[in-house]
């Protein structure tokens, strides 16, 4: 019994002891392997490349505007009925082409009559320099009698058209001429008055005052009177005034040459010629306008009168555009306008059809109605498809940056609205804020934190974080050295190699303990 107690004990004595040396001699190799083993690399390979140097638009979209670079309205200078027409819309005139007539029937009666005074003041001018004298009184009879005839007759013409109007307008300048002769009279009493007598100058001084307070009154309300009437009773009005006049300076001319000396008829004959010739001018001045032509070459926009309707001086009757240059209206905010100038390009789209221009007018001042800066824009364009007043889409460069540190946008991160870039320094991620300015889709301006000389890295990586260690994918890799053969040495001298030695050398003894431990069972 003792005996087999001795037994079992010296078998599970070596059963543990060959354990530990298997143990041992698994951990030696263990060792020496890892001593053995390159070292991994755990840098991330990035992509890295320096900011670009170089030029940045921005470019916004506007509402524009189609307009011609020239557009007139043809409005009359006088009223009437219209005779005819001669141009209708979308129709192309030339400059001085007959657009429409006025019934001028009455200027040109009055013409008429001007150029026959002015023929009768001629011959008697002729009559007075250069014949006897009773020639020359029968002469200014027969110019009175001519002048008084045109005065009845356009007298009569301007009460038949406002019989009530005309006779107030007389009245009141029947009141103001009569004013007017008391106030000169009143005037020449004081100035002339030579007496001692005070209160006697006083009361000729109020009444001088009195009488020009008088005359200033009814020259007022003829020129109310005056103002108030229509284009074709001021012609009418200008007739009998120079009827008037005509009539007045024959009837001067006349009574001078009877009491008169020579010279001063000679003197008031000249003048009397003056004023027909001036009188005749002005007539076919009035005349003319009842012609009207193209002020412009151009392209009938509108035409608001036809045959038979009246013509107004207040109304527009044609509109007319020289569309030989094609523009474009919009408004641009202050920002904006501050990054354009007169020349630089623009795109104007209309549906499917794209054009180019260039920016013609800058405005400097804030449009009322819109609170924004006018710009008008050229457009290159003849093929007759942009037509005056199109809404068209128009595409302006609104800001600039030139020889700038450009960077792509998918290389830009930003936290709390600050921008930062990660710099590849010297194989380790610097995480760098910067400054940015313009900005497209695509490309980003940068003010301040980067040099062009700065590795920026632009690839991504989910490691990536500042201090991160990095290389450049064009780097080459080289895995570190194995362990020295001192260290190897020493692995072989410690204590597990010693074990491991023993183990191998035992190796052979356990099987044998094993099996035999297993043929005892």
């Amino acid at each position: 019994m003792e005996k087999t107690s001795k037994f079992y004990g010296r078998r599970l004595l070596a059963y543990l002891l060959a354990a530990m040396i298997l143990l041992s001699a698994a951990g030696c190799q263990t060792k020496v392997e890892q001593a053995t083993a390159p070292v991994q690399d755990e840098s991330i390979a990035v992509e890295t490349q320096t900011p670009q140097i170089g030029d940045l638009a921005l470019t916004t979209e506007f509402i524009g505007t189609i307009e011609p670079d020239e557009q007139v309205s043809v409005i009359p200078k006088v009223g009437g009925t219209v005779l005819h027409t001669y141009a209708e819309v979308g129709q192309t005139v030339k400059k001085g082409d007959l657009l429409f007539e006025i019934d001028d029937s009455d200027a040109a009666l009055a013409y008429r009559m001007a150029q026959a005074g002015y023929e009768q003041r001629m011959i008697s001018a002729d009559t007075t320099l250069g014949s006897g004298y009773e020639s020359r009184v029968l002469a200014a009879k027969a110019q009175v009698d001519a002048a008084q005839q045109n005065l009845n007759n356009t007298r009569l013409k301007l009460k038949d058209y406002n019989d009530g109007y005309d006779d107030s307008l007389i009245m009141a300048e029947k009141r103001r001429d009569e004013a007017e002769q008391k106030m000169k009279a009143a005037e020449e009493a004081y100035k002339n008055y030579t007496g001692d007598d005070q209160k006697e100058k006083e009361e000729l001084y109020k009444a001088w005052t009195q009488a020009e307070s008088d005359y200033s009154m009814y020259r007022s309300a003829v020129n109310d009177l005056e103002d108030s009437e229509d284009s074709e009773a001021r012609d009418l009005r200008n007739a009998y005034k120079n009827a008037q006049t005509n009539y007045e300076q024959a009837l001067n001319n006349y009574n001078l040459l009877l009491g008169g000396s020579l010279e001063d008829t000679q003197r008031a004959m000249e003048a009397d010629l003056k004023s027909a010739e001036l009188s005749l001018e002005q007539s076919a001045s009035t005349l003319d306008k009842y012609k009207i032509y193209a002020p412009i070459d151009g392209v009938i926009e509108q035409k608001n009168i036809s045959e038979q309707s009246l013509a107004s001086p207040s109304s527009v009757a044609y509109t007319l555009s020289n569309k030989s240059t094609i523009m474009t209206t919009f408004y641009v905010p202050s920002g904006a306008v501050e990054q354009m100038a007169v020349g630089d390009s623009v795109t104007i789209e209309n549906g499917q059809k794209s054009y180019t221009g260039s920016i013609a007018e800058v405005g400097t001042m804030v449009d009322p109605q819109t609170g924004l800066f006018k710009v008008k824009a050229q457009i290159d364009s003849d093929d007759g498809m942009l037509q005056t007043g199109l809404s068209v889409k128009v595409t302006a460069t609104t800001g600039k940056a030139r020889q700038s540190l450009l960077l792509p946008q998918e290389n830009i991160y930003y936290e709390d609205g600050e921008a930062y870039v990660y710099l590849n320094v010297d194989g380790t991620a610097v995480r760098t804020p910067i400054v940015t300015g313009l900005s497209n889709e695509e490309t980003v301006e940068v003010l301040s934190g980067l040099t062009s000389s700065d590795q920026v890295i632009v690839s991504w990586n989910a490691n990536l974080t500042d201090g991160a260690k990095v290389r450049g994918t064009n780097e080459t890799v080289s895995p570190q050295e194995p362990a020295s053969e001192s260290a190897a040495s020493a692995a072989d001298d410690s204590p597990a190699s010693q074990i491991g030695t023993s183990t191998s050398d035992s190796s052979a003894v356990v099987p044998s303990q094993s099996a035999e431990a297993s043929s005892e069972g």
